[in-house]
């Protein structure tokens, strides 16, 4: 799943804190993916990108994706849409929506992305079609 599980960088009796800036780390020749947490209703990870690193176009089955451009700027293909996302950008992807993350510039690029486990996810999408069927 992921390269490595990141640290909290600050816990207390209720929460994990992770600077994203602190645990961001990069290699060559391949991205770095750090899982930042994975709990039973939700989970979250960074990946950080040397320029022309990407990961490839893929979808999801069941889960929505919410990704935050921490740092740089990402060119994704959403749905067959070109995108230019920058730093402070937001973007929910819905499931079965065929999407990748490209850095084509020559910064670094820090993606954080968080999700529902597939689980829940598929939970909702079955409960979801039960209730469209016809009595």
């Amino acid at each position: 799943m992921s390269d490595t599980d990141a640290t909290p960088t600050l816990s207390t009796s209720s929460a994990r804190i992770y600077d994203l800036n602190v645990l961001a780390e990069f290699a060559q020749p391949k991205r770095i993916r750090k899982k930042l947490f994975k709990t039973e209703q939700l989970w979250s990870e960074m990946v950080c990108y040397e320029p022309g690193q990407s990961t490839v176009m893929h979808h999801h089955p069941y889960e929505e994706e919410q990704f935050v451009i921490v740092s740089g700027t990402a060119t994704m293909n959403v749905g067959g849409d070109e995108l230019t996302l920058t730093a402070g950008s937001v973007m929910v992807v819905g499931a079965r929506v065929p999407h990748d993350v490209r850095n084509l510039t020559n910064e670094r690029l820090v993606v954080m992305f968080t999700k529902v486990p597939t689980r829940l996810a598929k939970q909702v999408q079955e409960q979801q079609a039960d209730a469209a069927k016809p009595s």
